[in-house]
């Protein structure tokens, strides 16, 4: 087993200290390939994390990357891989920058969208990814879903997050894999095609944040206020955001509602203006996490937390995580991050760690931050 070190628990002040600890985990030699703008989901039953696609860094290559993998953490200290062996013919075709939900409820994955070569052209197809976690006695198979209405124009690394209470996938903005970047908002009811027919319908939203692509990880979801959160991102013109904000009724509904836009107001200093950051966001506590993203500057490494992420109960305050350990992911974009509520670990996989000349390096290691709602 080849050893790498993957879990970095870092220190920071919301009112406590915390602790600087880091543990090396047994690692399975075979994986998925460095990549970057994948998907990534998680089955909080089975600790599994489903991972979709992506861009490789084998410049050589028009082909993006349409497999799927489970990382199984036990709890333990062993996290290892597993490619996921599908049935049947039909198959997405490789993808970056699409979106991705996770229903717990039926065991589907849904994703939208992205670019099928490596820029062009664009997608907006919906496709289902049954027994997503491999459990029971059926293989994973795909479904093409022909959801009705009007579907949103093709697009890559929009903002999307899938609401299971409602069963709903919600996009905004994105671009065309040209140089149209969009700031429309979008919701696919019955997404997964359980209980009804896929349903795309456009959101009547008030002035916002404007066009905003590289959001696809930059973008959460409160079921309670059933609200859209959005961080930073670039409008394709060359300027980067650091930017929060909210969108009511996200949802879609009740049908026919306006959602509105809201930026929140924040205290303390925030993070850097950036794209292809990843967040995560503890509902329960109305806590955001980032970590990543990159600029014209070049990429990061630093973590936030933001209470009071959507601009309710409080004032909402950036706080920068310290790193205080050897252990912390190189700086990084366009990578995931999934979080489980129960042990409180973020996860984050691959991304893409800059150029060396004309060649991009993407990454495949793993790293886990413990205690990343900070409570």
């Amino acid at each position: 087993m080849k050893r790498i070190l993957v879990t970095a628990c870092l220190l920071f002040l919301l009112g406590m200290l915390g602790k600087i600890a880091a543990s090396t985990i047994d690692w399975s030699p075979s994986g998925p390939i460095p990549r970057e703008l994948h998907s990534a989901v998680l089955d909080t039953v089975t600790n599994k994390t489903i991972v979709f696609g992506g861009l490789p860094s084998d410049t050589s290559s028009s082909k993006n990357l349409n497999d799927v993998w489970h990382l199984m953490d036990t709890g333990s200290t062993n996290l290892s891989w597993a490619r996921v062996a599908i049935t049947g013919s039909a198959m997405p075709a490789g993808r970056f920058g699409h979106s991705a939900g996770y229903d717990p409820t039926s065991n589907e994955m849904i994703i939208f969208g992205g670019a099928k070569g490596r820029s062009a052209p664009c997608l907006n197809d919906v496709w289902d990814l049954s027994n997503a976690n491999g459990t029971g006695s059926l293989l994973p198979s795909w479904t093409q879903l022909s959801p009705s209405g009007t579907a949103p124009a093709a697009r890559t690394t929009q903002g999307g997050v899938y609401d299971p209470g409602s069963n709903t996938l919600m996009i905004f903005g994105g671009q065309d894999c040209g140089s149209t970047t969009f700031s429309d908002a979008w919701y696919l009811w019955n997404a997964n095609g359980v209980g009804g027919t896929p349903t795309w319908g456009q959101l009547l939203t008030s002035s916002g944040p404007g066009p905003r692509q590289g959001i696809g990880q930059s973008v959460v979801y409160n079921a309670t206020t059933n609200q859209l959160i959005l961080f930073g991102g670039t409008n394709g013109s060359g300027t980067y955001f650091n930017d929060v904000w909210t969108l009511g009724n996200a949802n879609g509904y009740p049908a026919g509602s306006t959602a509105p836009w809201t930026q929140v107001s924040t205290s303390g200093t925030p993070p850097a203006a950036r794209a292809g950051a990843s967040v995560i966001y503890d509902s329960a506590n109305n806590i955001l996490t980032l970590f990543g993203g990159s600029n014209a500057s070049g990429n990061f490494g630093d973590t936030w937390v933001l209470t009071n992420a959507n601009g309710q109960g409080g004032t909402s305050t950036w706080t920068q995580i310290a790193s205080g350990s050897l252990d912390f992911p190189a700086a990084r974009t366009n990578h995931t991050a999934v979080w489980n509520s129960s042990t409180d670990k973020m996860t984050i996989f691959g991304g893409n760690l800059g150029s060396i000349g004309s060649t991009i390096v993407s990454t495949s290691d793993v790293f886990t931050l413990s205690n990343a709602n900070g409570q």
